[in-house]
């Protein structure tokens, strides 16, 4: 059975694709870093019973070219990002996909974020990395009989001590706008620096919820309380523009916003109007509503914000996952087991009825 992957690919993962009969090409952005056209997949796709991708974008003129296609996975969170699951579906063809595959990589990201923005990690990195603001300069209280205590930076009130006192987290209060696999994820990390949190979501399941001592309220109380407001959830319809103007004017002076999900979901006008005018103390960002952030963007004008490019879901542990979800389940549907991991349910009965992978 001929698989072609363009994904990203665990060597561990190949391995038991080819034991367990599979013939293996690999190609595309997974193996050269840049992507197969349209018509470079078409030509692949001809040949193939299964088509694992990641970045990759698998139209419905790829799929209509792949008469022997059984199987496709894209190995994201969100498959409809590179693969037409509509044509899938249409085709019969299942869809796989990897959901959580980044969960702990954009918890443990947004954990940073939260510690950086609070502490002013990156702000003093930078003072003192790239500029002489805090290196040379005198203080009142580093004369005289103090001129030779090394061990104490000074207690001016310029100096780093009092200018960047921060904020503890044990205590304050995070609020999760979606609780799914990385809004969960989040949440353990959090509850083990002894944090509250409370979350708006209304697909979450209350027992899910309830494991990890995660309450549910809604959107606007969760503004107004939360020391932390952390965005976790999926672009949808109902989501697009889900926390604006209303939510930024509830939340605290004191408190601060995270998003290491989508700009989507965020009014990013509201958000630099409350960071210009102070209104809450902070914001850490990884994703933006152009990406690359253009170079002109107001928020690089601003001392309270921790700005990154777009990294949270970005470790190597990501393709050792999601490598192994896409395995197990391929090898489970050679078993005759129906795969958990898909992205259109509703054509997995007649894909087994029909042999499956067999």
């Amino acid at each position: 059975m001929k698989a072609f992957i363009t994904a990203r690919i665990d060597k561990v993962q190949v391995n038991r694709l080819i034991s367990s009969g599979f013939e293996v090409e690999q190609g595309g952005f997974g193996l050269t870093g840049v992507k197969l056209s349209e018509a470079e997949l078409i030509e692949k796709f001809k040949d193939i019973e299964v088509g694992i991708v990641e970045f990759e974008n698998i139209t419905a003129a790829v799929l209509a070219s792949a008469k022997r296609l059984k199987i496709v996975a894209c190995l994201r969170n969100e498959p409809g990002a590179s693969l037409d699951i509509a044509a899938a579906t249409k085709q019969g063809v299942p869809a796989l996909f990897a959901p959580g595959r980044n969960a702990v990589a954009v918890a443990e990201y947004t954990l940073g974020l939260m510690i950086s923005i609070a502490r002013s990690i990156p702000t003093t990195h930078h003072l003192l990395r790239y500029t002489d603001d805090l290196t040379t300069v005198s203080y009142s209280d580093k004369s005289g009989e103090r001129k030779n205590v090394t061990s104490e930076w000074s207690m001016d009130l310029d100096a780093p001590f009092q200018r960047f006192q921060g904020d503890e987290l044990m205590g304050k209060t995070v609020g999760l706008v979606g609780a799914g696999f990385i809004g969960q994820e989040i949440a353990k990390r959090v509850a083990a620096l002894g944090m509250k949190v409370v979350a708006f979501d209304p697909y979450a399941k209350a027992d899910q919820l309830a494991k990890l001592s995660i309450k549910s309220i809604e959107l606007d109380e969760l503004a107004a309380q939360s020391d932390f407001v952390v965005m976790a959830a999926k672009v949808t319809p109902e989501s697009t523009g889900l926390f604006g103007v209303k939510q930024f004017a509830l939340m605290k002076g004191s408190a601060y916003f995270i998003n290491t999900a989508r700009a989507a979901l965020v009014d990013y006008d509201a958000l630099f109007k409350v960071l210009k005018e102070r209104k809450i103390a902070g914001a850490a960002l990884d994703v933006y509503p152009t990406e690359p952030l253009p170079g002109d963007s107001p928020f690089r004008t601003l001392s309270n914000v921790v700005l990154s490019p777009h990294l949270a879901g970005a470790t190597r542990e990501v393709v050792e996952h999601h490598s192994k979800m896409v395995v197990d389940d391929l090898l489970g549907l050679l078993d005759g087991k129906v795969a958990t991991r898909i992205a259109n349910p509703e054509v997995m009965q007649s894909f087994m009825k029909s042999g499956g992978l067999k």
